[in-house]
């Protein structure tokens, strides 16, 4: 539906799901952007296109010749793992906690 936006409500929404801090100005320029981006895709959704046409999906070829060959996978423990749960706003017995997500419909 080409007339579908996202409101600042459900904006607000997504920006509690997220745990982000915005100030009122972030808040609305970011929202529309958003909602630019969603009437770009809307407008390419419009595109008229043959029926009979195979959907894009592989990207650019990369022929065997020229790439780099895979290199091992080998582990590399990190040294200061606790450093980096100290930065998460949540953590416990070890592990960045995620915030829960809630299971309804939004907007």
């Amino acid at each position: 539906m080409e007339s579908e936006t996202i409101s600042i409500e459900m904006f607000n929404e997504f920006v509690q799901v997220a745990e982000l801090e915005l100030t009122p100005e972030e808040s609305k320029s970011i929202c529309e952007k958003m909602n630019e981006q969603l009437r770009v895709i809307h407008e390419l959704e419009s595109i008229p296109l043959d029926e009979q046409l195979a959907p894009v999906i592989h990207g650019n070829p990369y022929p065997r010749n020229i790439q780099a060959p895979l290199r091992e996978d080998i582990w590399k423990p990190f040294e200061n793992t606790q450093g980096i749960i100290d930065q998460a706003p949540r953590s416990q017995d070890g592990y960045i906690v995620s915030p829960d997500v809630p299971h309804q419909k939004l907007g």
